[in-house]
């Protein structure tokens, strides 16, 4: 009989919830110069930030752009950076003492040795995502390490360590950890088949994980009548705009306009003659203007695209110049992303929220909002 190597864990079928998920390849310095940069300005290495985050069980992590909240992150220590160690040890007996701590360097040297004694090549810690991702202007440029290259960060929390890290020989077999990029993403068998090992040599697992599980949506059925109930456990999970606008958006916009709706309008100004808006809506007899996102907050010059938009010589609804108008709403536009709906005002520069979608229950809710 097949065994259950779940039969420890509490385990809900009812209560399974779909995500996304991926591996974060934690590297190591490849230069003395990097590694120094560990030393003074960070104070220890990005594995060590995972052990002592997880006592409080949070914390701030590069993460996908497509990422959403509840999606699982396992981290992974590099096995390429046993490496990288033994290529800076060997640097070291070739340094200068009067420009470098030697001793210093070699006790760092040696405590990576230790960390890849206990981690190397192995996941070891798991969290989930905990809000949207966001994007760093102002990031820490470690740019010899894999973790500080992105600019797209998240919070992770509910962070818990293996008590028996899973190493890679257990599954490199069926996983192939990138390694042109800190993040490999894990598609439903292969996250299926890492789970059931990590559950098998590992107790008191976080039940957000146990009752996690990746799966396709069929969202072949959704219509404007369902719209928000089909669309509930997938919306945040949307990978392309297009996907967001199909299954969400023009019915969003439907409930408001009937089908007095544009896409894809020709925003007209001298400086960028080829901006275009993503849609333009007809209500109480004024054509308003939507931009649509996956999630503003990893947006560039998200203000200047608005701009661009809105104070437009004149807007094309049908790409052949055969319908221009000029009267559009220039008070204010919407945004949308999968999370909320915002008015911007392009005379203060605001953004405001005006319902996050998940309160959304009807498509009378959706309809009193633009009856306030």
């Amino acid at each position: 009989m097949k065994s259950n190597i779940f039969k420890n864990h509490n385990i809900n079928k009812s209560n399974i919830h779909f995500v996304n998920a991926h591996i974060n390849n934690i590297s190591f310095p490849k230069t003395i110069e990097g590694l120094e940069r560990f030393i003074y300005e960070h104070g220890r290495y990005n594995v060590e930030d995972i052990i002592q985050e997880s006592i409080d069980g949070y914390t701030e992590w590069t993460v996908p752009r497509y990422s959403a909240i509840g999606d699982i992150v396992l981290f992974f220590h590099a096995k390429t950076a046993i490496q990288w160690i033994r290529k800076l040890e060997t640097a070291l007996k070739s340094l200068d003492d009067n420009k470098h701590n030697i001793p210093l360097l070699k006790g760092w040297l040696n405590r990576a040795r230790y960390l890849y004694s206990l981690y190397g090549g192995k996941i070891f810690a798991i969290g989930r995502i905990c809000n949207p991702p966001q994007k760093e202007d102002d990031y820490i440029d470690m740019s010899d390490t894999l973790h500080w290259k992105s600019r797209i960060f998240a919070g992770i929390s509910d962070l818990v360590l293996l008590e028996n890290p899973i190493d890679i020989a257990e599954f490199k077999s069926f996983i192939l950890i990138s390694r042109q990029s800190g993040i490999t993403p894990l598609p439903s068998t292969e996250f299926q088949k890492l789970k059931e090992i990590i559950v098998s040599k590992n107790k008191n697992l976080p039940d957000y994980y146990i009752n996690s599980k990746i799966g396709s949506y069929n969202l072949s059925k959704v219509n404007i009548n369902n719209f928000l109930e089909s669309t509930l456990n997938f919306r945040t999970r949307f990978l392309l705009e297009a996907d967001f606008r199909s299954y969400y958006v023009d019915y969003f916009l439907r409930t408001i306009a009937g089908n007095k709706f544009y896409r894809e309008c020709r925003c007209y100004t001298p400086s960028n003659p080829l901006a275009r808006v993503d849609n333009i809506f007809m209500h109480n007899g004024k054509y308003i203007l939507l931009e649509v996102k996956l999630n503003i907050n990893i947006e560039h010059n998200l203000q200047q695209q608005l701009d661009q938009y809105i104070t437009a010589d004149f807007i094309n609804l049908d790409n052949n110049f055969s319908d221009n108008i000029t009267d559009f709403e220039r008070q204010y536009m919407y945004v949308i992303d999968m999370y909320t709906l915002y008015k911007y005002i392009p005379k203060s520069k605001e953004l405001i929220v005006v319902s996050m979608l998940d309160d959304l229950k009807t498509v009378d809710m959706i309809k009193d909002l633009f009856t306030k």
